[in-house]
């Protein structure tokens, strides 16, 4: 395993130092011929297409919240608790002999009703 991480290690720097010598040209976007591309469009100033605010659109609201629920006493089914039991079981040492012993629990559980 360690010859492994020495190796992987070697062949890490190798590729580094490779890649340092291996210096890449100068990176030109889009088509080579052309002069800038969409290069020159990036770089150009912003020219805001509204000068005044009279020439300002009127948005019109957004709404992001949910409407509130409607008022009265419904808000959806009733919800209440019922007792249920679960049955319980593990195992022990009794007398030198391992024994299972099973018992219920109550437990609650919600129910729509």
């Amino acid at each position: 395993m360690d010859r492994r991480l020495f190796l992987t290690g070697m062949f890490g720097v190798a590729a580094a130092g490779l890649a340092g010598l291996a210096r890449p040209g100068r990176a030109l976007a889009g088509v080579p011929l052309a002069s800038g591309g969409i290069l020159d469009e990036l770089n150009a100033p912003l020219a805001s297409p509204l000068k005044n605010d009279e020439t300002r659109p009127e948005g019109e609201p957004v709404q992001y919240r949910r409407p509130p629920p409607p008022p009265g006493p419904y808000r959806g089914p009733r919800r209440y608790r019922r007792r249920v039991w679960r049955r319980v079981c593990r195992r022990e040492r009794f007398r030198g002999r391992w024994v299972t012993r099973c018992y219920r629990r109550p437990v609650w559980i919600w129910v729509a009703g």
